[in-house]
This record gives structure tokens, sequence and C-alpha cells, in this order.
């Protein structure tokens, strides 16, 4: 049976498109997550942005299914500053295995209904239209950029003597809100009760403004000054500014682009490696990524880097993200939209990065909607630090290292126990001790392995290991590199990490221990289907997961489906293509 398709909704409610499609096909039980995606495009640029699926169920002959989507989409804010021009509408279908591009629609409604909400349809393409209302005149949009620049100041100013006059109403506020709970509350509001009074205050403050105020607010200011005074100098040609608010040190895929870079004197090469939060960061490192995101003709984040994203690059500058995960995996950015700890529709985090890199083609599509930019911009020239899996002389050192440091794995299996974190985000990261003893796993387990527990850098928890087992048993959570531990490992438990891609390079055996499955698809979901994609065997319980080690029941087989689904080039070469990506834009 194929998949037919129905465009069910498609109207325009106060600037939101609100579009719905529905989809009947032949039913499979191990999807649980069907995705629609619709596919805007303009002149230059387009946008992929999910739509939600509110209702997914088998049918009574149990062998087909209805999926049906819908989402109301901002118009204003899915291309940055907006457009004038038609937007051109498809959408695609992931179901399993199954990804449709550009699926074949029928209409549910007449041609006319549509054409009164400014839409048309293509039959022969199955694309909706929206219309554009035209460029204008390139006068009037001069003025009319003008009058921003100069009625946004005195706005901001306005509404800030509003919010001065407001402030005996926000102290009450938060007095009602600490004393008695009874008011909307700081979203961290932590610490003691003085410390929580006065950040709701300037919590509330900062919502009435839409200004950050405080003191990241005040540093931020002082960022943009040394920003601004970059600006009376040119952009440094051959300068490459490695900036992150993720690591204090040159490593992950900074480290390898830096060696890379230094061996070869053509790029003049600073840096500011600041993890702590903006309110935390010294004035100096704030003055620095200032003047150097200014005067930088290339500049390089590996995370979601807050400082820079309240900053207006020059044109000159060209921004790189080098994304510190390998593969899609987990959806993110605005694959998120909608759910909880997703970003608002409008928001402009990430959408100023003019080029991302990943590691397969396949992947291009999800970082492009994650991030929400242009397919073009996302470039698979493979992740930098993925090239040490195939350094063998490096595979050589560390294992000799890891072996002097921990004698006890010398001659035995390892087993390196890593998953990721729940919750969202790193105030409320955790691991349910309850779902895993390494005591209770390691006495069903034979004698000749050891095991390794190494949980994600956010959880801050220990396991109490008894003397007699600490030959067995060791928890490296607070020390090693996870990819230097893969390199002494015999099998991989993990269950939504992304560390199944670096895994997999090395052709490490896994079981997946998904024993919260529904709930983690529900919280936070996958850009594939789990059961379809990952490289290991499935366990849901831990008796299950206990037996599948004893009988060495990993399913590998589906490794090297997954190497090749994920990575283009295995050929440990990735930094220099990222390299060289860089030079280019030096010598332009």
């Amino acid at each position: 049976m194929d998949w037919k398709f129905r465009l069910e909704e498609a109207r325009i409610e106060d600037y939101m498109l609100v579009l719905g499609v529905a989809a009947e096909g032949p039913y499979d039980v191990k999807v649980r997550s069907p995705k629609v995606v619709a596919v805007l495009r303009k002149t230059g640029d387009n946008r992929r942005f999910p739509i939600s699926v509110n209702s997914y169920f088998p049918l009574e002959d149990m062998d087909t299914c209805m999926v049906y989507a819908e989402y109301p989409v901002n118009i204003r804010s899915i291309f940055v500053g907006g457009t004038r021009e038609d937007i051109v509408i498809s959408f695609d279908f992931i179901y399993g295995d199954t990804h449709i591009c550009n699926i074949p629609l029928e209409l549910s409604r007449a041609p006319e209904a549509l054409e009164a909400q400014g839409l048309s349809f293509r039959q022969d393409t199955s694309e909706l239209v929206l219309k554009g209302k035209g460029s204008g005149s390139e006068f009037l949009q001069k003025a009319w950029k003008t009058c921003q620049a100069i009625l946004g100041p005195i706005h901001q100013l306005l509404t800030h003597v509003i919010a001065a006059l407001l402030l005996p109403w926000f102290f009450l506020d938060a007095v009602a809100s600490i004393l008695f709970d009874v008011s909307k509350t700081y979203p961290r509001n932590m610490g003691s009760q003085f410390h929580r009074f006065f950040a709701h205050i300037s919590w509330y403050h900062s919502r009435f403004c839409k200004y950050e105020f405080g003191l990241t607010g005040i540093k931020m200011g002082f960022v943009k000054f040394f920003f601004l005074l970059g600006h009376l100098l040119p952009v440094k040609k051959n300068r490459v500014f490695f900036l992150s608010s993720r690591r204090d040190d040159m490593t992950g895929n900074f480290s390898f682009l830096y060696d890379k870079m230094k061996k070869e004197p053509v790029a003049d090469m600073k840096w500011v490696l600041e993890p702590r939060e903006i309110a935390a960061m010294p004035l100096k490192s704030m003055a620095r990524i200032g003047y150097y995101a200014a005067t930088s003709r290339v500049i390089l984040i590996d995370d979601y880097t807050p400082v820079i994203s309240r900053l207006k690059l020059r044109k000159r500058s060209k921004l790189i993200q080098l994304w510190h995960a390998c593969g899609a995996f987990k959806t993110f950015g605005f694959s998120r939209t909608g759910k909880r700890g997703g970003p608002k529709q409008d928001s402009l985090d990430h959408r100023d990065y003019d080029y991302a890199i990943v590691s397969s083609s396949e992947i291009r599509q999800f970082y492009a909607e994650g991030f929400g930019i242009a397919l073009d911009k996302v470039v698979a020239t493979g992740v930098p630090r993925t090239d040490v899996f195939f350094d063998k002389q490096y595979k050589k050192d560390i294992v000799e290292k890891l072996q002097q440091q921990y004698p006890v794995i010398k001659g035995k299996k390892v087993i390196l126990f890593a998953p990721t974190f729940r919750g969202y985000g790193k105030l409320s990261a955790d691991y349910p001790k309850s779902q895993f003893d390494p005591v209770e796993f390691m006495e069903q387990i034979p004698e000749d392995y050891v095991l390794i527990i190494k949980h994600h850098p956010f959880v801050a928890m220990e396991y109490e290991i008894e003397k007699k087992w600490r030959d067995r048993i060791l928890d490296l959570s607070a020390e090693s590199e996870i990819n230097d531990l893969l390199f002494v490992t015999d099998l991989l438990i993990t269950d939504y990490s992304s560390v199944v891609f670096e895994a997999a390079l090395l052709n490490i055996p896994m079981l997946m221990y998904a024993f919260d499955l529904r709930q983690y698809i529900a919280g936070r979901d996958f850009y594939y289907d789990y059961e379809f994609f990952v490289p290991g065997k499935i366990v849901e319980s831990f008796p299950a997961l206990v037996e599948a080690v004893c009988k060495e029941d990993y399913e590998a087989e589906k490794l090297a489906q997954f190497r090749t689904r994920f990575f283009d080039d295995l050929d440990g070469k990735s930094t220099e293509r990222v390299v060289k990506l860089i030079y280019g834009l030096i010598q332009s």
C-alpha cells in the first residue's frame, strides 16, 4: 500500500499560517514518532520547519494507520528580516525508514478557499504558495529601516521610563511570589530569599522592557562597547577567532583545527574560552570577545554561544558552527519549537551561522532545521575531532596510558556504561540510580569483565563502590575524556547519548539500555525513529540488559549500516576539509 496525503488545513490567522497535513499508509508497530516537515523557500533562501504530529493511530484492520500533523507557522519570522516575496511550501514525511520528500498532496477543500487566504496550490508539483506583498520601492524600504533605527531607541527609552514607574508593582509581585507563591516567579529562582527577591524584580523588568536588565545586561553592554570600537578598524583578513562557552581549554574540534593551522602560518589565531555564563565572565574576556568579534574574518564556535548571538556581526565576518556532537540523534534547536525547552519561532538564536559543519550529507537537513538556516549553509566536511579514531599511534599511546593509570583494565574485557542525562539542561540534569546498580550488575557478569562508569558532565552523581569491588568497577565520571575511554572499550552500554557515533567509528558493539523510551520520545524525541537507526540491541529492563551481556547478544550487524549513514568519509581527513573551508574564506 502506498502512502496518501491530504492538505487538510492552510489558513492565516494574525500572521500565523496554520498548516495541517493528513497521511494514511502501512502501519508499523515499531514506528513511534512519525514526522512531517514544512519546507519553505524563497529566492536564495530556504527553511525547514517541523509540523507537530497531533495524532497517530492504527485503523481497525491494523494494517494501515493515520497520521495528522498541524502547527501554526509565524510567517513574519520564518526568514530573518522577513520577506515580501512569494513563499513556496512543500512537505517532507518521515515514517520509520521511509523518507518521502515533497509529498504528493490532495486538497481537502476547493482551491478558491485558499485564494481567499492569499494562498494558491500548484497541483503539478504539490506545492503551496503564500503570496508576498511585492518588493516595494527601494526608497520606501530604506525609509522604513531609517525610521526603525530612529524610533527603536526612543521606544526602548520610553519602556525603561514606564518600567521605573512600575517598580512598586514589581516589588509587591516579588514579595507575593516568594512569601505566598501566588505569582509567576523568576524561572531560575534559587538561592537565598534576598537573592530571589532582587532576581525576580530584575526578571520582571527585563520581560517588560524586552531588554536584559541586571548584571548580564551590563556586561553585554561592555561587550558591545568594545565591539563598536572594533568597527573603527577594518576586519583583519586572516584573523580566525576561536570562541567557546562550552570549554575552558583548546580541546575537541578546536584543538584539531588549531594544531593544523599552527603548522601553516596563514591565520592570525585568537581565542576566548569561557564556559561561564555572561554574568560571571571577567571583564577582560568580555572586552576581548567584543574586539575580536568585530575584527575577525572567521569566527569559530562549538555550541550555542549566547554572547555572539547578541551581536550583529559585520558582513565581512563569517561565523562557523562546529557543533560538539556527531550525527543527528536527539532533536535540538528549532526542531523543538513548541516543546518544553524549545525556542520561540521568532528567536534569532543560531540563525546567523554562515556555515555549520556536519558528518554526512544525509543529516544536513536536520541541522538546517535545528539551526533555522538554509540547507546550503550546512556543509558535510566531517567532524574534526573524529580524525583521532583513524590515528593508530594515538590509539596505541592512549591504551598504554590508561592501562598504566588503571591497571585493573589490563587483560580484561571493558564495559563502558555511558548514559546521557535526564532533565532539560544543566540545572535539572539527573540519572535515576534505581535503574542501574553497578554492583548488582557485576555480580551477574563473568569475572573477566571490568565496568567503567562515565556519566554525562551535567550529572553530579557518584556511586559508592565498596572496596572489594574496586578491582572490577571504576567510576570515571569526573575524570578522563570519554573519547579516550572508547579505545579500551569492548562493549558500550548507553541509551540516547551521541557517543554512539564515535563508538561506531571504532566498531564497538553496543547495547541501548532504553528503560524510559516512551517518556524520552514524548519529552525530547529523535530525528529518526529510535528502533530503526540505533547501532545495537535495544533492552528496556535491567534483567534484559544483564542477559544480553551474558549471551553477548548485541546485534552488532547494525554497525556497518549506521556508519555509512552518518559518516560520508572514513579517512581521518575531516580537519583538512574544514581548514580548507576556513582558508578559502580568508583568501576570498
